[in-house]
């Protein structure tokens, strides 16, 4: 984050780059000025980070308010779009810049508050519910369906050849794409009127066959999603109890998808899904091809806070959240992982066997989980052979929405339920 301070614009711009500067990603990539130092509070409590950072983040939404045009309310600072995303022009960068622009909103008005900010809060969280109106407003059609601005000077602008043919102005069109909805819903952007229209368009993107930019009919569970998308399109499935979908496209292997890199002999995440591949080599790609690459790793995420069920209770994790959801769909039989938190190792495990469903999690020292297990009835639930109530560390809570819910102590416990 100092770096990023370090090379921030005069304007309040990020830049793409820390700490040598430049690129051309527009508010997409410049929003991690907002995004990680939120993310770095949420995950370690460190309020004087927060604070630290703060006045720079506050230049940035400055700056990002100097983008819009008064005649569109559209930002001018929108360049790369779901990149390298299979239905990145049938979406185009207007949408995705819009909503990241709320979204920044969003946290800034948390982050004020949290630091005794009041005025900048009420300030920041007016200025949210604006651009999320607008949003819903200017990018879902009447049939509840998502809009792109579609044309003009294309990603990175410019004026063109000179003498060359100016190309028709941009104009709203359809874009009914996996990453349009899995954005908006994600970052919780569409109104509740719209959601669940948008959970229905969501889940038909998914389990339908796609055509790609080049007009090429993908596979039904295809990932059909960028750097953008990827990262929140698990999240909007299981979020709105599609985990099914989730698993499935988690699944697939067949490109474009996260396990067709795999088959191809990939070890790492690569920028690319297709960067290699057995039958055609490099295919062209070699210019722009790196083969470690964060951006399609973006599903870790889901793999730690839904599959393992991980996730934060409060900022730091000194209360996290157990919430293991195991594949609906039955491939995949068992997961295991763990978060090294400040306080220690978070383990969380889970394996499905004929009609039963084993869990185990270890809660460290000096911490406390609440764990929501699947089970159709608490007196269903073991904890190393007994009633799970009647364990040492574990208090029985309630039973809601199809699961146990428990308090856990810290220790290692060892589950066993019916399958539901």
């Amino acid at each position: 984050m100092q770096a990023m301070r370090d090379v921030q614009a005069p304007s309040g711009r990020f830049t793409d780059i820390a700490p040598v500067g430049g690129g051309f990603g527009g508010v997409l990539w410049g929003s991690a000025g907002i995004v990680v130092p939120w993310e770095a509070y949420l995950q370690y409590r460190d309020a004087g980070l927060l604070e630290q950072h703060y006045p720079a983040m506050a230049a940035y939404i400055d700056y990002l308010e100097s983008t819009i045009d008064p005649k569109t309310g559209l930002s001018s600072d929108a360049q790369l779009g779901d990149w390298l995303g299979p239905q990145n022009n049938a979406l185009g960068s207007a949408f995705l810049a819009t909503a990241y622009h709320a979204y920044d909103l969003g946290i800034m008005a948390q982050a004020a508050e949290l630091l005794g900010r009041s005025a900048d809060a009420e300030k920041y969280k007016a200025m949210y519910e604006k651009r999320k109106a607008f949003f819903n407003r200017v990018f879902v059609n009447a049939d509840k369906k998502t809009l792109g601005l579609i044309g003009g000077r294309g990603m990175f602008g410019g004026r063109g050849r000179p003498g060359a043919t100016p190309p028709p102005p941009p104009e709203f069109k359809l874009a009914d794409t996996q990453t349009s909805y899995a954005v908006g819903l994600g970052m919780g952007l569409f109104s509740d009127e719209n959601i669940p229209f948008m959970v229905n368009n969501l889940a038909d993107t998914v389990a339908r066959e796609n055509k790609d930019d080049g007009g090429v009919l993908r596979p039904k569970y295809s990932l059909m999603t960028g750097f953008i998308g990827t990262a929140w399109i698990s999240k909007a499935l299981s979020d709105h109890g599609l985990r099914d979908l989730a698993y499935r496209l988690l699944q697939n292997n067949q490109y474009p998808s996260w396990l067709y890199p795999i088959d191809q002999g990939a070890t790492t995440i690569w920028e690319r899904l297709n960067g290699y591949t057995v039958e055609n080599g490099f295919g062209g790609n070699n210019s722009m091809n790196s083969f470690n690459h964060y951006s399609f790793g973006a599903v870790g995420y889901w793999l730690m806070a839904y599959s393992l069920g991980i996730q934060r209770g409060e900022p730091g994790f000194q209360k996290f959240i157990l919430q293991p959801e195991p594949d609906p769909t039955g491939q995949m039989t068992f997961a295991e992982g763990y978060y090294d938190s400040m306080y220690g190792r978070i383990r969380s495990a889970w394996r499905v066997g004929g009609k039963t469903l084993t869990y185990s999690a270890t809660v460290p020292a000096n911490t406390t989980a609440t764990l929501y297990l699947p089970a159709a009835t608490p007196a269903a639930v073991k904890e190393s052979g007994r009633p799970a109530g009647e364990a040492p560390g574990v208090k029985f809570l309630r039973h809601e929405s199809g699961r146990a819910v428990y308090q856990l102590e810290s220790g290692s416990f060892l589950f066993t339920v019916p399958v539901i």
